[in-house]
């Protein structure tokens, strides 16, 4: 469901070198993903766009997420065409169908990202679709928690801080496990969630709610070092949430070492994940090709990159 390394790169949360890290403060060296890997996940991706520029999966801001793997992969989303249409292309043409702050927050992440206008050629401005769903009343920009989640990170990423009062809310929804929930009313919580959520206010500034949401995700980590999306429906890790929770604890500083289970690290999991395609599956129960898994693992691919 979330959010991705170039969000934590343009925010300021991580510098690049930093995110490239693949060895402990101690020595001991961490898995990292070799140029093998990143380069058949990108030819997956790229092998997925549509002769409109979109990369559909699941909803309509899939393409967002393949613009974030993409960037996060060292490849520029404008470059990579289909009948001579781009991801960005599309995203414009977007414009009469974004139906809330959530939806316009990835795309003006995704076009943050690809350094380009977050003004349509039609004249709809992104950034202002999202500012403009402020509630003072609430301190929220869209009802569905991911896409406030969203709205926090896309407008720090370009720029822009969100008011105190809207920071104070999202921290003021963290449930006392220490997670975040995907729903209003709050239900059960969730690493995906959680781990835009610690993105999100890393990137404003905010640490108060890290660690208790760092202790929540221990509780969600398999025994193979990955993550679930909930152990409310299983313990089998999964790509999407491991890939999502490696972005927040490199967001929040976190040595891998420190989340090893045996001989295993979160990204020596994620790396499991991936098929001889270059696709990553859901999961192990799920072996076939899956596209938004790769879209959203394929995020954190480019962080655990080997240098």
């Amino acid at each position: 469901m979330l959010v991705a390394l170039p969000v934590v790169l343009a925010a300021g949360v991580l510098t690049p070198a930093a995110a490239a890290a693949s060895v402990t403060s101690s020595g001991r060296t961490t898995a990292c993903a070799p140029a093998s890997a990143v380069d058949k996940a990108v030819r997956y991706i790229k092998a997925q766009q549509q002769p409109d520029g979109s990369f559909p999966s699941v909803g309509q801001t899939s393409t967002a997420d393949a613009v974030y793997a993409l960037v996060a992969l060292g490849v520029d989303p404008s470059t990579v065409r289909r009948d001579g249409k781009s991801a960005v292309d599309w995203i414009y043409s977007q414009t009469t169908s974004i139906p809330n702050a959530g939806v316009a927050a990835k795309f003006l992440l995704a076009l943050a990202l690809a350094k380009k206008p977050t003004v349509a050629p039609d004249g709809f401005d992104f950034k202002n679709r999202v500012k403009s769903a402020y509630d003072p009343a609430t301190g929220l920009y869209d009802t569905n928690p991911t896409g406030n989640a969203y709205a926090l990170a896309a407008l720090r990423a370009v720029g822009e801080r969100p008011p105190s009062r809207a920071l104070r809310a999202w921290e003021d929804l963290q449930q006392p496990d220490g997670g975040w929930s995907a729903y209003r009313p709050a239900a059960e919580t969730d690493t995906n969630t959680t781990a835009v959520s610690l993105v999100a206010l890393k990137a404003n500034g905010r640490s108060r709610t890290i660690p208790a949401a760092l202790r929540y995700l221990r509780t969600q980590q398999s025994a193979d070092a990955g993550f679930t999306f909930s152990t409310a429906y299983g313990t089998a890790s999964d790509a999407n949430s491991t890939g999502l929770v490696i972005l927040a604890l490199r967001a929040t500083g976190q040595n891998f070492r420190n989340w090893r289970k045996g001989n295993a690290d979160p990204a020596g999991r994620l790396l499991d994940l991936q098929n001889p395609s270059g696709a990553f599956r859901y999961n192990d129960e799920s072996p076939g090709d899956n596209a938004f898994a790769t879209f959203q693992a394929g995020q954190a691919l480019g962080l655990i990159r080997c240098r």
